[in-house]
């Protein structure tokens, strides 16, 4: 089930950890629920980006991406085609 947030008597809340059986945040507000679980998705999408770049920058974005890995050149084409302007600044720059 995971986390589960609880109203405490005292109007504040609390965090219930499933997999510990455990109160892991207490006496918060609503905001500071909020930017719990917002932190903590932050951290997974920090590690996930940490390991799509390791992956490219290793020569395998296929890990990453699998039969969607884009080359630069392809990345610019689609970019030009869809009315980006990565490719013009390219261009620009030769």
């Amino acid at each position: 089930m995971g986390m589960q947030i609880i109203k405490q008597p005292s109007g504040q809340f609390a965090i219930f950890d499933s997999v510990t059986d455990t109160v892991i945040v207490w006496d918060a507000t609503e905001e500071e629920v909020v930017e719990y679980f917002a932190e903590r998705a932050a951290d997974r999408a920090r590690e996930d980006a940490r390991r799509q770049v390791s992956h490219v920058a290793a020569g395998n974005p296929r890990k990453a991406y699998f039969q969607f890995a884009m080359t630069w050149d392809e990345a610019l084409t689609k970019d030009r085609k869809h009315g980006g302007t990565a490719w013009k600044e390219c261009q620009q720059r030769g």
